[in-house]
């Protein structure tokens, strides 16, 4: 089975300011355009991001850079946000988020609250060295991939873990499976009675991990020719007492509206898998999300 490409990748960082302790929430987002590669950033004050959610106001926009080396200021809330980045050489593999040649640097109050790539700390260093650099942790990280096939990634879900490799395939309507690291920890049959569930992995020496899946929109929605319609297949993956799913697709209006839903209960004994090993899992409340979604067609993907 081949595989499919991936249009667009969304991380998502949470990063604390030392001098005020205020907490921010950056999304970078990494997808293909015509022109190439493309780059977008949004910042949110994380209390007041909270707010908006409660109250049900639309999250803020992020900010599409439209050239591959710049940089640009706006304001989130009450902090004044700078954004410095190059990615002009960077180097690819098969997806739109490059791996070397290139940096993001954030700035947020006159704190670094995000470096990315390998010549970020050059960056830093050349220009702005004395500007201290805020703590910074990835919390959930969203792909998307468009077509049939083997959506394939890499995650590590704490800090003192190993990356695993985790590959999701999808044969039309026939039939599902997952892997991690190689190992099968999922088959699924019969599809159209067995779209969604749930399912508990052990990585990095019995850490638990729910991963969930939900076929809904891949198997009923494919049909609506309204690119609107919610026709993607979704698999998530969170560490045990994280929250962050919940507010993953609060923030995704393209997501199935059921998938708004509480996620269902662990499974039943029996249904888990024990892989990897070293180190345990990530403190309370310091969990990871990843989040894949399966479209169709890139006509059906709402950016």
């Amino acid at each position: 089975m081949g595989r499919a490409a991936v249009s667009a990748v969304t991380s998502v960082y949470r990063s604390r300011l030392s001098a005020s302790g205020k907490d921010l929430v950056i999304d970078v987002t990494w997808s293909r355009s015509p022109d190439g590669p493309a780059l977008s950033v949004a910042v949110h004050d994380a209390a007041a991001a909270s707010r908006h959610r409660a109250g049900g106001a639309a999250a803020a926009a992020p900010r599409h850079l439209h050239r591959r080396k710049g940089s640009g200021t706006f304001t989130a809330g009450s902090c004044v946000v700078g954004v410095f980045w190059d990615f002009a050489a960077a180097r690819y593999a098969a997806g739109p988020e490059p791996l070397s040649g290139f940096y993001v640097a954030v700035v947020a109050d006159a704190e670094f609250v995000l470096l990315l790539g390998d010549m970020s700390r050059g960056y830093v260093e050349r220009l702005h060295g004395g500007i201290p650099i805020a703590g910074s942790r990835m919390a959930r990280r969203r792909e998307r991939f468009v077509g049939c096939g083997c959506w394939s990634t890499r995650a590590r879900f704490s800090e003192s873990g190993a990356e695993h490799d985790i590959v999701v395939a999808l044969d039309g309507e026939a039939e599902a499976w997952v892997t991690v690291d190689g190992r099968k920890v999922v088959q699924l049959r019969r599809l159209r009675w067995n779209f969604r569930g749930s399912h508990t992995l052990f990585l990095d020496g019995g850490a638990p991990v729910d991963m969930t899946w939900d076929l809904h929109g891949w198997l009923f929605h494919a049909a609506d020719p309204s690119p609107s319609s919610s026709s993607c297949a979704v698999f998530t993956f969170q560490t045990r007492g994280a929250s962050e799913t919940k507010f993953w697709i609060e923030d995704d209006g393209d997501g199935d509206d059921e998938l708004e839903q509480p996620q269902p209960p662990p499974p039943a004994r029996g249904q888990r898998t024990k892989l990897g090993g070293g180190g345990g899992g990530a403190p309370s409340g310091q969990g990871f999300c990843l989040l894949i979604q399966g479209f169709r067609s890139s006509s059906k993907i709402i950016t």
